[in-house]
């Protein structure tokens, strides 16, 4: 998948489909998606972003809740 594009409706498929292996996967690990980070994937699909896209945005998505525990605790 090219990161410069918006993702096709096959492809948003594909993802959508992977997902319960993800969590599966994930939670082998002890870890699991809250409901907040559910939406963010959930948007990221109705906005059709990129790979790309969704790794940027998915940093400053962290970076920003990182920043607001720190400030919390100042």
């Amino acid at each position: 998948m090219p990161d410069d594009r918006l993702l096709t409706e096959a492809e948003i498929a594909e993802l959508r489909a992977r997902r319960p292996d993800v969590r599966a996967s994930l939670a082998c690990e002890g870890l699991f998606l809250t409901a907040e980070e559910e939406a963010l994937f959930e948007q990221f699909d109705r906005e059709r972003l990129s790979m790309k896209a969704r790794e940027a945005r998915l940093i400053a998505w962290s970076r920003a809740k990182r920043a607001a525990v720190r400030h919390a605790a100042e």
